[in-house]
């Protein structure tokens, strides 16, 4: 899991996602903007998934992934995450290669 202080706060997120730009894949439609540090926010409906132990194993999924290529890569801006499918049944890789090629579109120097 992403530390707190890389993580959205309310005021930061209704900021940028009224000013990113949008990338949509299968798996996610994803809000980014450029920023100094890495700040990262998973949004997961209740239409995806119906119970909140649900919601949360793919919010921990997703920031894991992350803080792992993040740790690896120096990752820099701001990703809003929002999930379009149900991954928590999906396998890891899938997910992971998923939400890494999200990164290298948005931010090619990485």
């Amino acid at each position: 899991m992403l530390p707190k202080k890389e993580r959205l706060t309310k005021k930061e997120f209704n900021r940028f996602f009224s000013m990113g730009r949008r990338l949509r894949t299968p798996l996610f439609q994803v809000v980014y903007a450029p920023y100094p540090t890495l700040h990262v926010s998973v949004v997961v409906p209740k239409k995806i998934a119906r119970h909140a132990v649900t919601r949360n194993k793919i919010r921990r999924r997703v920031y894991e992934i992350v803080r792992v290529y993040h740790k690896e890569h120096r990752l820099a801006g701001v990703y809003i995450y929002l999930c379009t499918q149900n991954i928590a049944t999906m396998k890891h890789h899938t997910v992971r290669d998923a939400i890494i090629e999200i990164i290298q579109k948005t931010n090619p120097t990485s």
